[in-house]
């Protein structure tokens, strides 16, 4: 695991800072089916942004806390960049204000209770961003368990996304 947080930091520290850093929180509910148990949680993160206008290569530290069984259901690593980035997109009726299409890959690790680790691959084809906000709709993750060599899955059906700070937004 010190490898996987090393190699982490190390591609984060890649992506030159276009603009200034910014750091955030979100929140959304969360449906995860892994090789052992499935779960509903509510998925709180924080984020941090070495790139405020594109948001490429935000780091997300995040917990995902359920009413049933264990509180604490699993705790999240992740790092993630746009694939692309277009205003001229058939969504823009979807938000008053001009949005970004930027459609988003991630990769990061998993601890789940109560002693699973995961590797976690995920694809938001529906991410639409602003300076300071990130909305993302159906966003899936494929995980695969390390501690039982089998894939599960999971999705983030609506994720909301705010970073501090100040910025004007895209007009």
């Amino acid at each position: 695991m010190r490898r996987f947080l090393i190699l982490l930091i190390i591609v984060a520290a890649a992506f030159p800072a276009l603009s200034a850093p910014a750091i955030g929180y979100s929140l959304a509910p969360v449906g995860e089916q892994s090789p052992n148990e499935s779960y509903g949680a509510l998925n709180i993160a924080l984020f941090f942004s070495p790139d405020r206008e594109m948001h490429a290569g935000d780091v997300e530290l995040s917990v995902d806390l359920s009413p049933y069984g264990h509180v604490f259901q699993a705790a999240n690593l992740r790092i993630s960049t746009p694939v692309f980035a277009t205003s001229d997109h058939p969504f823009n009726v979807l938000f008053p204000n001009t949005m970004l299409w930027a459609p988003k890959v991630s990769l990061g690790g998993q601890y789940r209770m109560p002693d699973e680790w995961n590797i976690l691959l995920g694809i938001a084809p529906f991410s639409f961003q602003d300076t300071n906000f990130i909305f993302e709709f159906f966003s899936p993750y494929a995980l695969y368990s390390i501690t039982e060599g089998r894939w599960g899955w999971g999705m983030h059906v609506l994720r909301f996304s705010y970073f501090f700070g100040h910025g004007e937004g895209r007009r």
